[in-house]
């Protein structure tokens, strides 16, 4: 879908992103928080790429999910998209290895990003698109 072939993404490719993911907004989920035993590590508060990525080195029976957290801001006129890492288990379960920081009042719904990881990285890490955010409604 993404274009990583050493140029920028535009604007118009990441509101296009964007919206595909608007569109199957009712796959999002919230998910488990689990504490997995590995070793001496231990996830990590506001560390989810790299908690995801070290399980995974770990133990490669748990497979990094990058997506994005959803929040519905109605009052606001828009939808935002916040990049999160899950994991999935061994038993197929998409679950979320993160601590939760103290400061969050809520878990919020988890939608996966259907992109490669290559151009997962690109869009979030290079492309600098941690939090995308999508005029809904009026302001559309």
């Amino acid at each position: 879908m993404l274009c990583i072939e050493g140029r920028e993404m535009n604007q118009l490719e990441i509101e296009t992103y964007a919206r595909s993911l608007y569109g199957r907004i009712g796959e999002a989920r919230v998910l488990r928080r689990i504490e997995i035993d590995a070793g001496n590590w231990k996830a990590q508060a506001n560390m989810c790429h790299h908690n995801a990525s070290a399980l995974y080195l770990y133990d490669d029976r748990y497979t990094p999910v990058r997506g994005w957290f959803y929040f519905d801001l109605p009052g606001l006129g828009y939808v935002k998209f916040v990049s999160h890492s899950a994991v999935k288990t061994p038993d197929g379960e998409t679950v979320d290895i993160t601590p939760k920081p103290s400061a969050a009042t809520q878990d919020y719904p988890f939608l996966e990003g259907n992109l490669s990881e290559d151009e997962y990285q690109y869009l979030v890490e290079e492309c600098g698109c941690g939090e995308i955010n999508l005029p809904v409604g009026n302001n559309a």
